[in-house]
């Protein structure tokens, strides 16, 4: 009889032993090799592949994807235009579907063509807790004949909506700057994405 109580009380505290919950997403964050073969049924926009990168949303059964290229138009030996794209997929494993195409880039230029993904910008994050991913990430766009700031743009991705912050990028000479400053495009309803970009935009400066 005992020993029958004991095991009782054994498998009750089991039964009610703490469940520790799994973290927020996103899940299996990766960068993937751009050099590889992207994933079927997905085909860069631009000629040239940048940068791949791959996730798990918290829902633990949609899975996203965001695909980074430029195409150069070159004359005389010279890059003259260039354009940028960011291909952002969702979907089940291998059912991914494009949500969102940015094309951005700068036209024929007669000077220096600046067109290029801010190193280091993309994450991707669930900074409101929803369970659906944000990728986020900036890029510089502008046809300069000297050393001045760019024009900068520093986009949230969440599902189907669009956030961004629009400004310009930072130049330091001596102990002076210049630029760096932005303004709101979107994140009415969105405070944390908000916050978020807004940091984001910040270390974007030093880049």
């Amino acid at each position: 009889m005992r020993h029958l109580l004991a095991t009782l009380a054994a498998v009750s505290l089991l039964s009610i032993a703490p469940v520790h919950a799994r973290e927020p997403g996103p899940y299996e964050v990766k960068q993937l090799d751009a050099a590889q073969p992207l994933p079927k049924g997905v085909k860069a926009k631009g000629t040239t592949v940048e940068q791949v990168w791959s996730w798990q949303d918290g829902d633990l059964s949609t899975e996203g994807l965001a695909v980074f290229s430029s195409t150069d138009t070159v004359k005389g030996g010279r890059v003259v235009a260039r354009k940028l794209f960011v291909q952002y997929y969702r979907g089940k494993p291998g059912k991914l579907k494009q949500v969102r195409l940015v094309t951005d880039g700068v036209p024929t230029c007669e000077y220096d063509v600046v067109a290029r993904f801010v190193p280091e910008s993309v994450q991707i994050t669930d900074e409101d807790t929803d369970t659906i991913s944000e990728l986020s990430f900036a890029y510089d766009v502008t046809c300069t004949s000297d050393v001045s700031p760019s024009t900068r743009k520093l986009l949230v991705l969440e599902g189907k909506d669009k956030h961004a912050l629009r400004g310009t990028s930072r130049i330091v000479a001596g102990s002076d700057s210049f630029g760096g400053e932005f303004k709101l495009d979107g994140f009415k309803k969105a405070p944390a994405l908000q916050a978020l970009a807004e940091t984001q935009w910040k270390a974007s400066l030093a880049k």
